[in-house]
């Protein structure tokens, strides 16, 4: 009777998957992507079928529509007390940056992109007062 219940266990071992045995977990998939984050959003029936519209006569894949959308896309902005305060919190950041470097060769990449940004927000806030 040992020697039977040895042999079903060998035999499951042998003929199941890890994560069909009790009290196992199936090892994470490691995924080597290039892109390996993700952005989620609700929108209501009607956005969706439009953005669906817009991503199919568009030609493009919906990750490389979106980032398309996102980065290059000239946005609105409706200024209000959360906008300026982040704006005022990136500048102070771009700020400390730049008193801390004493070469051009030292500037951040990512600083430069968020003084980018910052000049744009403030360019479409500015501009819709005129």
């Amino acid at each position: 009777m040992l020697a039977e219940r040895k042999v079903k266990t060998i035999m499951g071992d042998i003929f199941r998957r890890a994560t069909l045995i009790s009290g196992t977990k199936a090892a994470p998939k490691k995924k080597n992507r290039k892109r390996n984050r993700c952005i989620n959003f609700h929108v209501s029936e009607e956005e969706h079928r439009q953005i669906e519209n817009r991503i199919e006569l568009s030609g493009l894949s919906k990750s490389e529509f979106f980032i398309n959308s996102c980065l290059h896309q000239k946005i609105t902005v409706l200024g209000n007390v959360k906008t300026f305060d982040a704006i005022k919190n990136q500048i102070k950041i771009i700020d400390e940056h730049l008193c801390g470097i004493s070469q051009a060769e030292e500037l951040d990449e990512d600083v430069l992109l968020s003084l980018k940004t910052v000049l744009e927000l403030l360019d479409s806030v500015l501009g819709e007062r005129k």
